[in-house]
């Protein structure tokens, strides 16, 4: 039986759908055509990156390589320089410390619980100030390890002026200190003897050129007879001092009236203070009352010490006040106090102007050096002899504004009191 014929639109209708077929077809091809030419860039592109990577990886280990090198030879220099050098990051940790400083310091421990530890975590935010190391502080004194240490902070920048870290150098000048001191001593021995010699020799010059039968010159024997007593008040303090540092000074047990002991001082120091243009206040509260038990001929050298101290590094024009009064916390004590309107002490210099001999570097606030005579025991002295006394010597000073001394002693000497 014959099929009966499709018509023309059914045909029609059948190609179409062929030719979509094959549309999707051919749009599905060249869709995977071109994702392959997409990636094969994209591969390309990237096995390109990856070169380029591997030249800077190649660039980048030759530069650590060569400040690896530089870091080396740096770390090398410095372990075998005499300072001690200590470098912080900017994070404040500890990236190197050469042997000198480890030497010096003892541990890091140490270092971070004493004053240099402080300065060094004081140091972290200072700004850059140029490029490569530049100092930022003055060097600084400061004991540590029964040594004492000069310390100067300098920042790290690198070249483009960005700070990198901070860097302390330490240099031991306990033996430095203390040659100094010995020089100083020597020279200023030698000055203290020599002023009483020289008249001594002029007058006994005179003297042997006075004729026979002819009455000695009796200006000359009086000016012998005080030259004397300096060279033998020179020689016996000295033999104190020397008493004092062995552990063999002994103070005797006296009534002593503090009031006459200061109008004492005051008046033989008299003729210092008006050369010196300066103004002196006494100021003395329950003077009945100021009488203790000590040493008379000692309490006189100590006050002696302090006031000419005050006199000394006072300048022209200035003032000095001396008080005494009971102690009103401790009404078994006696407080005695010298203050001026002086140069005052550099906070270098205070924590050793109570050692043996030693002369600090005063100056005025205009930069004037004051180094007036003496060995540099004065205070020395009077604080040994307060402490002899069970008592204690103190120190309130601001640079450029004056000083405090404050003698604070018990009004009955304590039994069995060591030396």
């Amino acid at each position: 039986m014959t099929q009966p014929h499709q018509p023309a639109s059914d045909e029609l209708g059948e190609m179409l759908k062929r030719v979509h077929m094959l549309g999707s077809a051919t749009e599905n091809l060249f869709n995977r055509l071109y994702s392959g030419l997409n990636r094969r860039k994209e591969l390309s592109e990237a096995l390109a990156e990856l070169d380029n990577m591997d030249v800077r990886n190649r660039k980048l280990r030759e530069a650590l390589a060569e400040k690896s090198i530089e870091t080396q030879r740096l770390t090398a220099i410095l372990a075998s320089i005499s300072e001690g050098i200590i470098m912080q990051d900017t994070e404040g940790r500890i990236v190197m410390m050469n042997s000198a400083a480890q030497k010096i310091l003892g541990s890091s421990r140490t270092f971070w619980s004493s004053e240099l530890g402080i300065l060094f975590r004081e140091s972290r935010h200072i700004p850059s100030v140029g490029s490569d190391i530049v100092p930022v502080s003055e060097a600084k004194r400061v004991d540590i390890n029964e040594r004492t240490v000069s310390a100067q902070i300098a920042s790290i920048s690198d070249d483009d002026n960005e700070r990198i870290g901070t860097l302390m150098i330490l240099r031991d000048v306990t033996d430095e200190l203390s040659e100094r001191m010995k020089h100083s001593f020597v020279t200023h021995m030698s000055h203290e003897i020599k002023t009483p010699l020289n008249p001594l020799r002029l007058a006994s010059e005179v003297l042997l050129n006075t004729p026979e039968g002819q009455a000695p010159n009796r200006r000359m024997l009086e000016m012998i007879g005080r030259n004397v007593d300096v060279l033998d008040r020179l020689i016996t303090e000295m033999l104190d001092m020397s008493a004092m540092t062995s552990g063999d000074f002994q103070i005797k047990q006296d009534q002593v009236l503090l009031e006459d002991v200061i109008f004492e001082v005051v008046d033989g120091l008299t003729p210092d203070i008006q050369k010196g243009d300066l103004e002196l206040f006494l100021m003395l509260k329950d003077s009945d009352d100021l009488v203790l038990t000590g040493d008379l001929k000692n309490l006189r050298w100590a006050f002696s010490n302090i006031l000419r101290n005050a006199i000394q590094y006072t300048l022209s024009g200035g003032e000095i006040w001396v008080a005494a009064g009971i102690d009103r916390q401790q009404d078994d004590h006696i407080i005695l106090e010298v203050t001026d309107t002086g140069v005052g002490i550099s906070q270098d210099d205070v924590r050793y102007v109570f050692d043996l001999f030693y002369r600090g570097d005063a100056r005025a606030e205009d930069g004037t050096k004051l180094d007036p005579r003496g060995l540099g025991q004065g205070l020395f002295v009077a604080r040994t002899v307060a402490e002899a006394h069970g008592g204690h010597l103190l120190v309130e000073t601001e640079q450029y504004e004056g000083t405090t001394f404050r003698m604070i002693l018990p009004r009955n000497l304590p039994p069995a009191l060591p030396s």
